[in-house]
């Protein structure tokens, strides 16, 4: 029997973590292309990856904002061409407590990304507390 060289299911967890935590500055574009648009995930160089959800959790109190999900291709993401808007989703005005948690959301992708593609994300508004954004995937 031949071995399988287009696997279905991931050969080892992959958890993606921002370089900028917990993400407070406004990217507000449609394109992926703006300067505040942070990589939250890179897919396996050789063989891809699949990305089940982006865990959405705020870090303290924010203004309601929303969060972009873009795609890329690989390339930079500072040329519009290169990523597609893959999602948004709305995230609400918070308030810190010591007494109760904060929100957390999940943003279910389920999608199979080609070796080294990225995901970016980037905020509608600025926020003071920011949001902590965890990518849960596996590697080929």
């Amino acid at each position: 029997m031949a071995a399988n060289i287009d696997p279905i299911f991931s050969k080892v967890g992959a958890i993606g973590f921002p370089g900028t935590n917990p993400l407070t500055a406004a990217a507000n574009d449609f394109t992926g292309a703006g300067a505040n648009n942070i990589l939250v995930f890179t897919a396996d160089a050789t063989n891809g990856s699949f990305v089940q959800r982006l865990r959405i959790t705020a870090a303290g109190t924010n203004v309601a904002s929303v969060l972009r999900i873009f795609i890329n291709n690989g390339s930079t993401n500072g040329t519009a061409a290169n990523n597609v808007c893959y999602g948004q989703i709305s995230l609400p005005a918070t308030t810190a407590s010591a007494t109760s948690a904060l929100v957390e959301l999940d943003y279910p992708l389920n999608l199979a990304l080609p070796a080294s593609f990225r995901i970016y994300v980037g905020l509608g508004t600025a926020v003071s507390a920011g949001w902590i954004i965890s990518t849960i995937a596996g590697n080929y």
